[in-house]
C-alpha cells in the first residue's frame, strides 16, 4: 500500500462516510502497525496492544472496529479465545483505468536479444520508490514523516499540518518536526511553535530557517518581547549590521 495516497483517500472520503472519531482513530493506529509489519496483506494484532496505541476504551474499540468493517475500510477474522484476531486493511485508492488498446503502437523493431521485460516507465519509477521506502529513506511527506517518527496522526494534527504546508512549505514543516524530534519534543505543539515563530519573521525557506540571520533576527525579537531599552537595541542591531558586513 502507498501510505500518502491511502491517507489522502481516507481524508476524501472521511467525510461522506460520516465515520466516528473512535473509527478515524482505529483507523490511523490500524495503519500505523500495519506500517511496522511492512504492510503485509494480512497481519494479526492483539487488542492489547490496540487499545494501547488507540488509547480508546474497550467498548469503543469494538464498535469502531465494527463500523470500519462494516463500511469497508477493514476486514478482520476473530480466531477465537486467546487468539489475536487477523486483520486487512482495504486500500480506498482508485488508481486512473489505462487503455492500451487505445495507445498507438509504433513499427520499432524489436530487440529480442534483451533479456529484460518491457516495463512502462511509471512501473519502473513506482518500483524505484518501493525500493527506496525499503531501505528506510526518510519520508518526504509531513504526514507521513509524523506518523513515522512522532506518533499516531490524529484528524486534527493531520489538518494542522496540511495548513502550515500551505502556509509555509513540506520541507519546512519536516525541518520543524525533526527539530522536535531533536530536542525529544514528541507533541505537534512544539513544531508548530517554531512554525508561528518562522512566519512571524518571514522565513520563506529552508535555507533561511537554517541561516544564523533567522536566530540573529528571532533573537532581537525576543529582547523587544521583554521590553529592552532603545540603547540596547542599538548595540543588538549594531551587532547584526557588523556580521552582515563581515
Amino acid at each position: 500500500m502507498n501510505y500518502l495516497k491511502e491517507l489522502n483517500a481516507f481524508n476524501d472520503q472521511v467525510d461522506m462516510d460520516s465515520l466516528s472519531p473512535s473509527a478515524i482513530t482505529l483507523w490511523f493506529t490500524l495503519m500505523q502497525l500495519n506500517n511496522k509489519t511492512g504492510w503485509k496483506k494480512e497481519f494479526t494484532l492483539p487488542a492489547s496492544v490496540v487499545l494501547g496505541k488507540s488509547n480508546l476504551p474497550e467498548t469503543s474499540f469494538k464498535r469502531a472496529r465494527k463500523e470500519l468493517k462494516e463500511k469497508g475500510y477493514i476486514m478482520y477474522t476473530s480466531l477465537g479465545r486467546n487468539q489475536a484476531p487477523v486483520y486487512e486493511m482495504i486500500s480506498r485508492v482508485i488508481e486512473p483505468h489505462v487503455n492500451e488498446e487505445a495507445a498507438p503502437h509504433a513499427d520499432v523493431p524489436t530487440d529480442h536479444s534483451m533479456d529484460e521485460p518491457a516495463v512502462p516507465l511509471f512501473k519502473r519509477n513506482e518500483m524505484k520508490r518501493k525500493e527506496t521506502d525499503e531501505e528506510g529513506a526518510s519520508p518526504s511527506n509531513p504526514h507521513e514523516f509524523y506518523q513515522c517518527n512522532i506518533g499516531i496522526l490524529s484528524p486534527f494534527i493531520a489538518e494542522r499540518i496540511t495548513h502550515w504546508c500551505e502556509e509555509l512549505s513540506d520541507e519546512l514543516v519536516i525541518e520543524a518536526l525533526q527539530r522536535a524530534l531533536q530536542h525529544n519534543k514528541r507533541f505537534f505543539q512544539y513544531s508548530e511553535a517554531i512554525l508561528n515563530r518562522w512566519q512571524s519573521l518571514g522565513v520563506k525557506s529552508l535555507q533561511e530557517a537554517r541561516s544564523e540571520k533567522v536566530e540573529s533576527r528571532s533573537r532581537v525579537r525576543q529582547k523587544a518581547d521583554q521590553g529592552q531599552s532603545k540603547e540596547e537595541f542599538d548595540d543588538i542591531f549594531e551587532e547584526l549590521r557588523r556580521e552582515r558586513n563581515v
